[in-house]
């Protein structure tokens, strides 16, 4: 199980509730949990609904996924790296991870693997892109995000 839905699984799993408001959602991420600041936590709301964890139904969010499925462990926290270093290839493999079940090593290993049948002439971001979108996973959004960056790349 990927961090990103062990955190999205908290607020809800604490709340007991099916559905949240946005700063519901935010504030149990950031004040109840204290594991963001609010920023960090609206960042993690973004993402878990372009990841497709989350759905918003009016002015509310719920899991796309069974919450009373999902065993968090123990004492579990997040690792600080999930909102720090939340990169585009991040955010990729978690999409991947959540769309396949596939566990992140074995994800890692197909990316690497379709590096090399590029010879590495392309990023491991559009790798990661392409084994995503060979598995049916939606990444429209990251393909203009990472787009977005090549070109800044490549015009300094």
């Amino acid at each position: 199980m990927s961090d990103l839905t062990y955190t999205v699984s908290m607020p809800f799993k604490r709340k007991g509730k099916d559905a949240l408001k946005d700063m519901e959602f935010i504030l149990a991420l950031s004040l109840d949990m204290k594991w963001f600041n609010p920023e960090q936590a609206k960042i993690i709301l973004n993402d878990a609904q372009n990841s497709g964890l989350l759905i918003r139904e009016g002015e509310f969010v719920h899991p796309s996924f069974d919450i009373s499925k999902i065993e968090i462990p123990s004492g579990w926290k997040p690792e600080p790296i999930i909102v720090d270093n939340n990169t585009i290839f991040d955010r990729i493999i978690d999409r991947i991870i959540q769309g396949t079940k596939i566990e992140k090593r074995k994800v890692i290993a197909m990316i690497n693997k379709k590096q090399e049948e590029f010879s590495k002439q392309v990023s491991i971001e559009v790798s990661a892109i392409l084994i995503a979108v060979e598995n049916g996973i939606m990444v429209d959004d990251l393909i203009d995000e990472e787009y977005a960056a090549l070109t800044t790349l490549s015009s300094s």
